[in-house]
């Protein structure tokens, strides 16, 4: 049979080019969705980021007011619902400083300092850079003070440094022992407690809160007071906090003007101390305090002061050194307490240096010290010293009386150093105690005795017999020493944490850039949770404060800037757009955003004051963690809570400078700058500051790609407060 079946060419035709168009249909469907899934991603990344930034803009207005209005123990309160990304801490790339010049025509500068690593660079060009201190502020909930408590100390008295309004309490201490923690206390808010340490040997106590801490031998004796409120200046201050023992004390307060004096234990009582009619001649002031019981009492005054605390009055013992005008110990210029008893000169210089007071004088030559019976005769209040050269000045009640003082050091003249020299004199029994200020010294002692040895990882400390004659102390290898001197049976000395005033020497002037070693462990490379381990136990400092030493007219050690460096948690909110890595953060105050396509924008500037005229303020919300904080993609509960709100600065300053690390750096510094662009000198001039008259504000700095900007007053002085807020911030997961 023959089949009925006919191939149809044109049907063919037709089905296969259906299905190619169907195809083609797909491709372009295909193509179209390739091309829009981007779109909407990138919509859906804008609708995050809008989201997120306004509920991070409430977060920040919150926490400012939270910041500068705020008292220890105030909190608030937020909840930041997410739209599909998480929340996170990331503690390992913002940062923030802070400089201030306190010389006319100066700069200060600093670089790298805030990289984990264990190098700085600083910048001056005017002058000599002579030395540079770091402090550690141990910022952080995880990063309690540390003190180190030398094994021949028989009890240690300590209180709460109050800042600015005392903390909310209780202060949590832990006693440690041969890394052992043997005690744990709580220290009541504005009381004091007094740990029996002769049988202890050396002991480190870990508090939450800055503490002022007294170390006592025997019956105690004289000790100089560091303020609540140092001036960066020159360290006088205005308000003590003293933890007194029973029986009888003497305050002597010494002031260059007229002071008034509020004494604060039991009751308030205003007292005034006025100047005599002689010419070069301080104010001084003496108030006893008979207590039957330890207590904790409160000094205020007027003028800017410096405070020496007398707690064994019946055997009047006691050693000090005391600062210059200019803020450090070795210095040209001095008023002095009047204490009875002896003021010892001394000249590590190479040429003789003069001496001069009211009515008297004297040469002193190098490498040697002086004795002369204090107070001059015929001065009423303290006597200004005026010398033609940098010396040490420092007291005792006689040449054969017990005490125990801190040994500044030659080439930094603050209190921590690389070259110690001791003039030991009198038939007491004399000791020398070396504290490693740094992570590593190599020490060599010579002179009436030769020895040498190594402070390293555990060694921390070491206790040296002296006999009479001139000894030096010198770092062959590695960083600072602080240096106590014990003479006789009873001393008594206020001693700093152990991550305070770790000074190195640079004796270099340059117009660029100085390397110098930051006296801590490199942390470079390492993770965050070395990072979190570092701070915590202070061998990498938690944010700093950086003093740069120098010359400064015929002083050769005077303060002549600082900068507040300050390692800060970034709260971000991470999402997906387009692309991957985009976030809306909060930093210190600022709400910052890297979308779209990493561009940086400033969505809420950090916080500042300025005006009217020459002014500037502002605090600083160091906002942190708790350990017990949580992450991820819920609904975030945010409790924050002021610990502690403290002045770091309020003087007169030259220039005044603010950075941030990258990614935002550029960008802050660019939005700081509002209203510059209206500036007709700007517009003409660009790039130049010393010719911009019109415009008041932030400057960014005249450099390619800078992070940092310059408080602009065309060139006059500026009144310039700065503060901290530590803030603890517990975020939880919001179960419904």
């Amino acid at each position: 049979m023959r089949s009925a079946l006919l191939r149809d060419e044109e049907a063919v035709s037709a089905a296969v080019a259906t299905v190619l168009l169907f195809g083609g249909v797909l491709s372009i469907i295909a193509m179209m969705m390739v091309s829009m899934i981007p779109v909407i991603e990138e919509l859906e990344g804008s609708i995050e980021r809008h989201d997120m930034s306004s509920q991070m803009s409430l977060l920040a207005h919150q926490t400012a007011a939270l910041s500068e209005t705020g008292m220890p123990g105030d909190s608030t309160e937020i909840e930041l619902i997410p739209v599909d990304g998480a929340l996170n801490w990331n503690m390992m790339q913002s940062s923030m400083w802070y400089s201030a010049t306190w010389v006319d025509d100066t700069s200060f500068r600093v670089q790298g300092a805030l990289d984990y690593d264990d190098e700085l660079s600083i910048r001056h060009p005017e002058s000599m850079n002579t030395a540079v201190c770091v402090d550690d502020l141990r910022l952080g909930p995880a990063n309690p003070y540390m003190f180190t408590i030398p094994e021949w100390a028989e009890s240690v008295s300590m209180t709460a440094s109050p800042g600015l309004a005392l903390p909310l309490g209780p202060i949590e201490i832990e006693i440690w022992n041969q890394s052992v923690k043997q005690s744990e206390l709580n220290l009541m808010v504005d009381g004091m407690y007094t740990l029996d340490t002769s049988a202890m040997g050396e002991t480190v106590i870990h508090s939450s809160h800055q503490l002022h801490l007294l170390i006592s031998i025997g019956s105690g004796g004289t000790a100089l007071m560091q303020a609540n409120d140092p001036s960066p200046i020159d360290s006088t201050g205005s308000s003590w906090s003293l933890p007194l023992p029973s029986g009888n004390s003497q305050i002597h307060v010494v002031s260059e003007v007229a002071n008034q004096i509020i004494v604060t234990n039991q009751t308030s009582t205003s007292y005034y101390a006025l100047p005599s009619n002689q010419n070069r001649v301080g104010v001084t002031f003496n108030h006893q305090f008979a207590l039957d019981a330890a207590e904790v009492v409160h000094i205020t005054t007027s003028s800017p002061s410096r405070l020496v605390l007398q707690t064994n009055m019946e055997a009047d013992v006691g050693q000090i050194a005391w600062p210059s005008v200019d803020g450090q110990y070795l210095g040209h210029s001095f008023v002095t307490p009047s204490l009875e008893g002896e003021v010892l000169f001394t000249n590590p210089g190479l040429n003789s240096v003069t001496v001069t007071w009211r009515g008297g004088g004297l040469s002193v030559a190098p490498n040697q010290t002086m004795v002369f019976d204090w107070p001059p005769a015929e001065v009423e209040g303290a006597p200004m010293l005026d010398a033609n050269g940098d010396i040490f000045v420092s007291w005792r009640s006689d040449t054969n009386g017990s005490g125990l003082q801190v040994i500044p050091a030659d080439d930094t003249g603050a209190l921590s150093g690389q070259l110690h020299t001791l003039h030991i004199d009198g038939v007491n029994t004399n000791q020398v105690h070396l504290a490693r200020a740094g992570m590593a010294a190599d020490w060599n002692l010579t002179g009436s005795t030769n020895q040498n040895g190594t402070l390293f990882d555990t060694d921390t400390q070491e206790t040296l017999n002296l006999n009479q004659g001139i000894n030096q102390i010198n770092i062959e290898d590695g960083h600072a020493l602080r240096l106590y001197l014990l003479r006789g049976q009873d001393g008594l000395v206020q001693v700093h944490h152990d991550g305070a005033q770790r000074c190195l020497s640079i004796n270099v002037q340059a117009s660029g850039w100085i390397a110098s070693q930051l006296p801590w462990e490199s942390m470079s490379g390492r993770s965050q949770v070395d990072l979190q381990r570092a701070w915590k136990e202070g061998t990498h400092p938690a944010s700093m404060q950086i003093t740069l030493i120098g010359v400064n007219g015929p002083s050769t050690h005077a303060n002549l800037g600082t900068v507040w460096g300050f390692h800060l948690s970034r709260l971000s909110y991470e999402f997906s757009s387009s692309i991957m890595g985009m976030e809306v953060a909060y930093v210190g105050g600022a709400v910052v955003t890297n979308h779209p396509e990493f561009k940086s924008y400033i969505v809420v500037a950090p916080s500042d004051r300025g005006g009217p005229g020459p002014r500037f303020a502002a605090t600083i919300p160091s906002l942190h963690p708790t350990q017990d904080s949580v992450s991820g993609a819920g609904t975030m509960n945010l409790d924050i809570e002021l610990v502690d709100r403290s002045s770091l600065a309020s003087a007169i300053a030259y220039e005044v400078r603010r950075g941030w690390s990258k990614p935002y750096g550029v960008a802050i510094a660019d939005a700081s700058a509002d209203g510059l662009e209206s500036s007709e000198d700007w517009t003409i001039y660009p790039g130049r500051i010393d010719l911009l008259t019109d415009y008041v504000g932030w400057v960014p700095d005249p450099s390619y790609a800078t992070t940092e900007a310059v408080w602009h007053t065309n060139g006059q002085p500026i009144q310039f407060t700065l503060q901290m807020s530590t803030l603890n911030a517990h975020m939880t997961e919001v179960i419904s």
